[in-house]
This record gives C-alpha cells, sequence and structure tokens, in this order.
C-alpha cells in the first residue's frame, strides 16, 4: 500500500504520514500503490526544513507531484487566505496541462486552482481577484500584465504567499526571460508576510551550484537538491549522409519520384534521409525536432510529398512557434489520439507538454546543445520500463578535391557525437548565472514605475538591484541605464526628484508587446479563406514571393497586404521556404569542442554510429591526422592558415575579433577552428602572441562590433552599457590567453 514505501525521515516518520488527510485520502482514490523516491526526499525536505528546492529528474519522472504533494499538505487548512502557492511554467499549453494535474490532486481537499494566461476567460480572472485563494499557474507575462494592470490588486492576492514553484527551470537559466522571471517573483515576494520558499523543477541541469546561485542568490546556502533516479534503458543512433549536389539516383528512391521532387532542390542524400524518416516514424507516435523553422517545413514538405507520390496517407503533422494556435493545437490532439502520428517539431515540444506517449525522437541536424538533446530524448519511453529511443540524422557535404579542411572533418557529425559522449557522461552545460540583462532591467524600470505611478531612483536601485534579481548590475551603471532611459524619453525626473514615464516610455507600456521581455520579430499573417494557418518573419523580398510552404503544405500567395500584415493565400503545387528570424544560436561550451578533439585523436568508434556515420569519422581522422592539426597550431590550408582552437564559441569569437581589429588579419570563425585568408603563419603567431603582452581592454573589444543592441531594450542604451554588455555575455578574454599561451607551446607551423 502507499503508505508502505519503506522510506524513514531522520525522525522515523514515513513520508505518506506526513502528507494532510485530505491528501492521502485523494491519492487512494487515484490508486497511487507507492510514492517514487523523489516524492518522499520532497516531502521530508518541504514539510520538514524551511530551504529552497531544486528537483532534478527525467521528463516525466514525478516532478510536479514531489513539489505539490507536501506544497498542497503544508496550505490546505488556511487555503481561503490569499494565493498561496504560485506555479510559474514557460507556456501555456504546460500550465493547462499541469491545471488538469492538480485539479486531479486538489479534488478532495477543497484547495482551489486557478490559471491566468492570455486563453483564460475574465470571468474566471474576475472571480480570482474577487476572492483570491489556493495555487495560481501563471507564465512570467501574465505576472507582468498583473504588474501593469492590475497594480491594485497584488496586496490581496498575494499577502498570503508561501511558495513558488518554477517548472523547467533550466529554459529560464541565463535568459532575458529567467531575468524577467526572476524580477517579478522578487517584487511579489515582498507583498506577502510569510518567506517565500522557491522550488525549481528541472530534467537537466548542469552545475547544481550553479543552480542554485541562480536561482536564489542571496540565499543559495539554503537550497536543497532532490536528485531522482535517472537511469533509464536508450535506443539511440547516429545516421550520417554525404550531402552531393550531383545529379544521380538516390538508393531505395525510385527514379521517377526523385526527379518528381527536385522542383525544391532536394538532394539525393535529402531523399535519402526522408525515406529513413518514414521507415522509422511512419505509423508511430513520435517527435522529430531541427533547429530551424524552416528546415522543419522543408523535411515536412519533402516527407508529404513522397508519401503522396507513394499513395501512402500522410500520418505527419508539424509544430512551431510560427503556426497558428489552431494548427498547433490540432497536432497536439493528434498526437494524444489513438492514431498514431509524428510531428516534425522545433523547442516548442522540447518541455513537459503531454503529447501521449512518443515512442520515439528524431533530431534532424545536431542539436543546440546536450541540456537540448537529453531533454528531446526524455521525452520518449515516458511510461513503464519502455526505452527512451533516439534517432539522429546528420548531413554534411561530401568533400572534393576543393573543400576546406574544416569540412573534411565533418564538424556538425563531431559536434553530435561529443554531445551525445556528453549526455551518456551526465554531463550538460552549467547555467549562466553572471550574464547582464540590461534590457530586461529596462524593461523592469519601466514596470514598476507603471505599477506605483513614479518612483524615485533610490526605491529603483533597492527594489532591482540591492533587494532585486540585478544584483551584479552596479550602481554607477544602473545611474548610465537611468540616463540612457532619460536620454530616449522611456522615463523623465519630476520637480521633486520622482521617475515617471516619458512620453515614449508609456507608448511602450502601454503596447501589449511590453508583457514579454524578449523581442518579436514583425512577422506577416497568412490566411486561407479567412483561417489563419501561421505567420512568416517579413523579409526584403516578400512583395517578389510567389510561392511558400508552411504548416508542411504548399501555397501560393495570391495578395499580400503590408498595412494589415496579411498574405492571403491559396493550395498550390508550386511552394518556396518562407524566410523566420532567428538568433545567434547557442554559444557552444568549451568542453563540448574538447570533447570533439578527444573523438579525432582515439580510434574506437560508438556503438551508436551507423556504417556511413562511422565511414565519415574515419574519413575525418584520416583528414585530421594528414593535416596534423592534433600537434600544430596552426595549419595551412592553400592559401589560408587555419587555427584549430579547440575552444568555445565566445574565446574563438573574441579571438577573431581581436585579429580583425587589432591585428588586420582577414578572418572568419568557422565553429571549430578560425581561418586566416592569405595569412603569414609566422606573423599571425607573432602577433597574436604580442596582443597577449599588451592586450586591448574588452570594451576596446566590443567597442569594434557593429551590432550589440541584440536584446529588446538595448536599443535605449548607451554605447558604453552595449560595450561592458557585450563583454560580459560573449567574450571570453582568460580562454583566449589559454588558448594563444597552448599555441605558442604547440610549436612550429605546418
Amino acid at each position: 500500500m502507499i503508505g508502505g514505501e519503506g522510506h524513514l525521515g531522520t525522525d522515523g516518520t514515513t513520508a505518506f504520514s506526513l502528507l494532510s488527510p485530505a491528501l492521502q485520502e485523494q491519492l487512494y482514490r487515484m490508486r497511487w500503490t507507492e510514492l517514487r523516491p523523489i516524492q518522499v526526499d520532497a516531502i521530508h525536505e518541504i514539510l520538514q526544513s524551511d530551504n529552497h528546492l531544486i528537483i532534478t529528474a527525467m521528463t516525466a519522472g514525478g516532478k510536479t507531484e514531489a513539489a505539490f504533494l507536501p506544497v498542497l499538505s503544508s496550505i490546505v487548512d488556511d487555503c481561503q487566505e490569499g494565493i498561496r502557492a504560485l506555479y510559474v511554467g514557460p507556456l501555456k499549453a504546460l500550465i493547462n496541462d499541469q491545471f488538469l494535474r492538480l485539479e486531479d490532486l486538489c479534488e478532495r481537499s477543497g484547495i482551489p486552482v486557478h490559471k491566468w494566461h492570455g486563453d483564460v476567460s475574465q470571468s474566471a480572472k474576475s472571480n480570482l481577484l474577487k476572492k483570491p485563494s489556493g495555487v495560481l499557474l501563471i507564465t512570467p507575462e501574465s505576472i507582468e500584465s498583473l504588474f501593469v494592470n492590475r497594480s491594485a490588486f497584488l496586496p490581496s492576492l498575494f499577502a498570503h504567499l508561501s511558495y513558488c514553484v518554477i517548472d523547467e527551470t533550466h529554459a529560464f537559466m541565463g535568459t532575458e526571460r529567467g531575468a524577467h522571471m526572476k524580477s517579478l517573483i522578487t517584487r511579489l515576494s515582498k507583498f506577502s508576510a510569510n518567506r517565500v520558499r522557491i522550488i525549481g523543477l528541472s530534467a537537466t541541469i548542469g552545475d547544481i551550484e550553479s543552480a542554485k546561485m541562480w536561482l536564489c542568490p542571496r540565499d543559495s546556502q539554503n537550497v536543497g537538491i532532490i536528485k531522482g533516479e535517472n537511469e533509464k534503458s536508450v535506443r539511440y543512433l547516429i545516421k550520417g549522409y554525404l550531402r552531393s549536389f550531383a545529379v544521380e539516383q538516390a538508393e531505395d528512391v525510385p527514379g521517377a519520384e526523385a526527379r518528381a521532387l527536385d522542383d525544391i532542390e532536394a538532394t539525393p542524400d535529402d531523399l535519402r534521409l526522408t525515406d529513413d524518416i518514414i521507415k522509422t516514424f511512419y505509423g508511430k507516435t513520435a517527435l522529430i525536432f531541427a533547429n530551424s523553422r524552416a528546415r522543419l517545413e522543408y523535411y515536412a514538405d519533402l516527407t508529404r510529398r513522397m508519401l503522396e507520390r507513394r499513395s501512402i496517407p500522410d500520418r505527419f503533422r508539424i509544430h512551431h512557434g510560427s503556426l497558428s494556435k489552431s494548427e498547433r493545437e490540432e497536432a497536439e490532439d493528434a498526437l494524444r489520439s489513438d492514431m498514431p502520428t509524428a510531428t516534425f517539431c522545433s523547442s516548442t515540444l522540447e518541455l513537459g507538454i503531454d503529447v501521449g506517449n512518443v515512442s520515439r525522437v528524431g533530431q534532424i541536424g545536431c542539436p543546440w546543445s546536450v541540456s537540448s538533446l537529453t531533454q528531446r530524448l526524455g521525452r520518449s519511453g515516458r511510461r513503464g520500463n519502455e526505452a527512451s529511443e533516439m534517432w539522429v540524422y546528420i548531413e554534411e557535404d561530401e568533400p572534393s578535391d576543393k573543400s576546406r579542411l574544416v569540412d573534411r572533418l565533418f564538424p556538425e557529425l563531431l559536434q553530435s557525437i561529443a554531445m551525445t559522449e556528453m549526455m551518456l557522461e551526465k554531463w550538460c552545460e552549467p547555467p549562466d548565472v553572471d550574464r547582464f540583462h540590461l534590457s530586461t532591467l529596462v524593461q523592469q524600470v519601466m514596470s514598476i514605475i507603471a505599477e506605483r505611478g513614479g518612483a524615485t531612483a533610490l526605491v529603483l536601485y533597492s527594489d532591482l538591484i540591492e533587494n532585486g534579481a540585478f544584483g551584479n548590475v552596479s550602481k554607477a551603471e544602473f545611474v548610465a541605464i537611468l540616463n540612457s532611459m532619460g536620454a530616449t524619453d522611456l522615463i523623465e525626473q519630476t520637480p521633486e526628484g520622482e521617475l515617471i514615464l516619458g512620453l515614449n516610455g508609456e507608448r511602450i507600456v502601454r503596447s501589449f508587446d511590453f508583457y514579454s521581455a524578449f523581442a518579436s520579430s514583425e512577422e506577416m499573417q497568412v490566411i486561407h479563406k479567412g483561417h489563419r494557418i501561421g505567420s512568416i518573419t517579413a523579409s526584403p523580398s516578400m512583395g517578389a514571393d510567389t510561392y511558400l510552404i508552411l504548416a508542411g503544405r504548399r501555397w501560393k500567395i495570391i495578395e499580400t497586404d503590408t498595412d494589415r500584415k496579411e498574405i492571403l493565400v491559396e493550395p498550390s503545387k508550386g511552394g518556396k521556404l518562407p524566410y523566420f528570424s532567428s538568433s545567434l544560436g547557442a554559444d557552444i561550451h568549451p568542453c563540448i569542442r574538447a570533447k570533439m578533439k578527444d573523438i579525432l585523436c582515439t580510434d574506437d568508434y560508438p556503438v551508436y554510429l551507423d556504417e556511413r556515420a562511422k565511414e565519415m569519422l574515419r574519413q575525418a581522422r584520416r583528414a585530421a591526422r594528414d593535416s596534423g592539426i592534433m600537434t600544430e597550431a596552426f595549419v595551412k590550408d592553400g592559401l589560408d592558415v587555419v587555427w584549430f582552437t579547440w575552444t568555445g564559441s565566445r574565446a574563438n569569437r573574441t579571438i577573431a575579433l581581436l585579429g580583425k581589429h587589432f591585428a588586420g588579419f582577414d578572418v572568419s570563425d568557422e565553429g571549430i577552428a578560425l581561418t586566416f585568408s592569405k595569412a603569414d603563419p609566422v606573423s599571425l603567431a607573432h602577433k597574436y602572441q604580442a596582443l597577449l603582452v599588451n592586450p586591448p581592454s574588452t570594451g576596446a573589444i566590443a567597442s569594434k562590433v557593429a551590432i550589440k543592441a541584440l536584446e529588446k531594450y538595448d536599443r535605449f542604451l548607451h554605447e558604453d552599457l552595449l560595450n561592458s554588455m557585450f563583454s560580459r555575455n560573449w567574450l571570453d578574454m582568460p580562454a583566449v590567453a589559454e588558448v594563444i599561451r597552448a599555441a605558442g607551446h604547440a610549436g612550429s607551423v605546418k
């Protein structure tokens, strides 16, 4: 029975007996037979200590119940006295899922459960404002909306707040949205008469001490850690493809079919890959990830057309953030249905949304990070003793006599192998806890002024810096930020010294877009017969485009209305991939690049590589050995010199900027290496050694970067602030010094 899990606390009391009778009864009614180890540990930690807490366990490992069983037990007797527990999730769909789970847990305990986001009715929101109680599930953006639009209700809503549960914590760490959320929670906590305990839930935490510091920077020593058992059987395969643009017939793909599909420039290996996807995922409930929406649309379209040519019903769907809500929900419903459905998807389905029993996962191209790889693998095999299954598809250009050395090493395959090895070692990227988020700080200054009608600089400094979420910003930097905001009319100062919103600030705060801390690109809505298909990013060539591919289907553009930002379409046989905006992508951690070098140096072949991938790795090792890159710092590649630094993205970026702006080199960042066009290797080595003796400041390096306003409100900051922020977030001089010294020790140039 459920009370007999055999795990005893230090006082000899079983975890189950610590739960309130109402929760015990509900678990019996739900036919629970045991508590998982993390749930046992969390019950003891939450009910028998006053620590904050991080709970980390694999997807579907019971983290939500681990947090809420003891939280609900703690608040059950006074749950009507305002909102007692807050759940913050990154997605509305995830909130909807968790709402249903918590309703089940609270069915007989009398604890009200509420949700608040853009799709919740006004009547439900009004009822909560009139009688706040129980548990509230909400997104960061909706909390921001409360501050701006419902500030008068905040004291009554949160006067008795005791717990804040942050789901998918890893998705917030080191991001604008995470800084935004932390600031909002800090501000909310000040309304409560209680000490608000923070509970973070995550399937992937790279460095526990850094995570504790990020979650509670002023109280990290009082953050407990509960780690779940992540041991699970895995079926995993990396398939390699040598992409050739020569006209040839793809193996296993009939020539007529290949010719019928060649109007979208599909190479033979594109067709092989698509055919493999159909063989592996057709008739399965599955998720197939890619790192770009354009790539998703490309393979969704190619798969549909290949099935159509074979007269096979299309059982594939597509899901990404530029599709309409109805398109996404149809894909989610199909995944949950009894009809097996495979869905091409972006990171929108990487998090813990319930999409049914996913049997296997695909990944087209190398994932962004080890954390992302682990998260995506964990989406499959979530029930019982099922194995997690993942197929990774890596395409590289087939080498020729004209191929560059970097390309002959098949860097995407190497990185995929390195990330897989790091995942097997249970490593993932540590959170960037010291990142500057000045754009988000600008937003929060405006938010507090909007909430209160005005505020002094001292109050803003106390609430946001001294006691808030931006503790790594100095007083001088904060003053500079306020000056920047004043110069751009975001704020102005009254004769009494109070800061209020300027005309520009009022316009921004009144915009619906203000509630999110991150920028959204200007997009055009794609409409067919009054039904919104999705949206695409406006591009300079928009007026010349005649066709597009969206939602895995082909459309002909019949009208473009730039004033209304609408594109009217009709079904078509012609198609063109749309343009979607994208960020810089994820910086690659130095440990991954070091592992890539190790893989080139060893002789064994991972068992999870197919024969083509093994042959590609064999060729990469031969190219590495013949070129001498394992022992030499600089190698010649035709007229160019290539420097294989084997370091992270930040260090490479810094080295490239130093070379271009302080040594006069024509240098390009190739990821695993830097290429110097028509360079003299001896001069190259000497100039970098000289730079190490008398290096420019990071601010001076950042000043050479043309585009530094990368986040939403960066454009309102002075140049000096942008340089300081770029230095902190995107450069790494200590790592550069190590790389240059290592190059000096490597010996002569080959």
